[in-house]
């Protein structure tokens, strides 16, 4: 039954044929001419105010549905610099990321070396076969340099060697599924993917829990409403 479960979860793994890329392109939310999405996660343990120079302030919290915000469109993207200075409790942290015209941007919000917060911004791959689901893992574990998500019960591997502060994604079957975040002798505890959608965009992330234990957890890709 497992083999069954994981044959149906990763039969999206075949690269699309032409006509459904292209269907993918039609119903793709892409940004205006010459801007990105940016979208926010917050992987600390406390929640976080941001200041971005070139969108609103905004805080992110701790409950899974408070870490991830939307992606939401910055404009005339190209040959600029986007800074955003962090704060987590007292401790207060900057950076600076470029992103191409017509792109989607993940920043992660982590723990630097020097204990502040830090930023890393990861390009996405969006292209996917919308008669499936797209499924991103993200190993947001600054001390991880291979993580892993796994299908439950058997362990089989969906992503594998996904480095530190890096991701990976690709199509999936639109299955009900358990999985988990796993570096090395190190896993999270189970998640549930539950109503994934056939052209949804799903992330699941894997970020520092207490005891040095990955925490795990699951959410769907928004976009913030595009003002015209």
């Amino acid at each position: 039954m497992m083999r069954r479960a994981l044959l149906a979860l990763l039969g999206g793994l075949a690269v699309p044929d032409a006509g459904a890329l292209a269907q993918g392109q039609v119903y793709e939310p892409a940004p205006p001419r010459g801007s990105a999405f940016v979208r926010f996660v917050n992987t600390l343990q406390g929640a976080v105010q941001l200041r971005p120079d070139f969108l609103p302030a905004q805080g992110l919290g701790t409950e899974p549905s408070q870490r991830v915000g939307s992606y939401t469109v910055v404009e005339n993207v190209a040959n600029r610099t986007l800074r955003v200075e962090v704060s987590d409790g007292a401790r207060r942290g900057q950076g600076a990321f470029r992103a191409s015209p017509d792109s989607f941007v993940t920043v992660l919000i982590h723990r630097g070396a020097d204990g502040n917060p830090a930023l890393t911004a990861l390009a996405e791959e969006t292209d996917f076969n919308r008669a499936r689901a797209r499924l991103a893992f993200y190993n947001a574990l600054p001390d991880c340099p291979a993580a892993a998500l796994q299908l439950l019960p058997g362990g089989q591997t969906i992503f594998a060697d996904v480095p530190a502060l890096g991701t990976r994604a690709r199509s999936v079957n639109p299955v009900t599924a358990e999985v988990r975040a796993v570096c090395g002798q190190r896993a999270s505890t189970p998640v549930a993917l539950l109503g994934l959608e056939a052209g949804g965009m799903y992330s699941v992330l894997a970020i520092p829990g207490e005891g040095g234990t990955p925490t795990a957890f699951v959410t769907r890709d928004v976009t913030a409403p595009i003002r015209r």
